[in-house]
């Protein structure tokens, strides 16, 4: 067995761990979506995230770059099987994921959040041959690439595993780049899923009932008015409410609201 045999990604084996709205807020960063089929979604809620290491179009990795030279990097080396290496793949936005992966389906996503002690990092640029130096600088070796890319991908995931959790591709400029807002988790069991059963009563996610007419909100965030008590007399804060009906409203005084859970 070489070394590259050796080398152990993390992954899951249980389900996610679920957390309430309020602790996603004061604790993580997201939400990510992943998208996939309806039956990979059962098995990820049942058993979390794993992910295959293998060329493009085998079992697990049919996303990703065609094994040819990297187009415009002024190079003959073929890109890492995926952009980021071996790891669960994530965007910031919903559509993308729903749309690009997901069938079409809001039914066929995963939404979670990661902790911000994560260590995350973050690129920001389009052109391929700076993307061809990042790969170079994180370990990717363009000469193992011609003979075994996999290998080489192995190479680079463990070298960006071993300085981050995951790494966020902004890829935004002018218009959205290559595969913009996405995120490879190289440690799947930083991630965290909401689960609204978990709400307590006055947190982000629990409902209200509006006084003056018996109105029912969800409470989407809580803002102290400590300080400005010369413009808002006795209010203690201000509440974000979506309500049932009439959108959301950003300034409700809690004095105006009962808590309900």
């Amino acid at each position: 067995m070489n070394w590259l045999e050796k080398i152990a990604f993390p992954s899951m084996d249980a389900p996610i761990p679920e957390i309430s709205p309020q602790e996603a807020y004061n604790t993580c960063r997201g939400p990510f979506y992943h998208g996939t089929s309806s039956e990979i979604v059962d098995t990820i809620i049942e058993r979390g995230f794993k992910w295959e290491e293998g060329e493009k179009g085998s079992e697990g990795t049919s996303a990703g770059y065609e094994n040819t030279p990297y187009r415009g990097s002024g190079t003959d080396c073929p890109p890492p099987v995926h952009h980021l290496g071996y790891g669960i793949y994530f965007s910031a936005k919903k559509n993308i994921a729903k749309n690009n992966f997901g069938y079409g389906s809001a039914k066929n996503l995963v939404e979670v959040y990661i902790l911000k002690s994560a260590r995350i990092g973050e690129i920001n640029w389009g052109s391929p041959k700076t993307m061809m130096k990042w790969w170079r600088g994180m370990g990717y070796d363009c000469e193992l690439a011609k003979k075994d890319r996999v290998a080489a991908t192995k190479i680079l995931t463990d070298k960006l595993s071993q300085q981050y959790d995951a790494v966020y591709y902004k890829g935004m400029g002018m218009y959205r780049l290559l595969d913009g807002n996405q995120l490879c988790v190289y440690n799947p069991s930083l991630l965290r899923k909401i689960n609204k059963n978990l709400v307590q009563t006055g947190e982000r996610g629990s409902k209200v009932r509006r006084k003056s007419d018996g109105m029912i909100g969800i409470l989407l965030n809580r803002r102290s008015l400590e300080g400005y008590e010369q413009f808002y007399g006795e209010e203690k804060e201000f509440l974000t409410i979506k309500w049932k009906k009439g959108g959301i409203d950003l300034n409700v005084y809690s004095s105006q609201v009962e808590f309900l859970g």
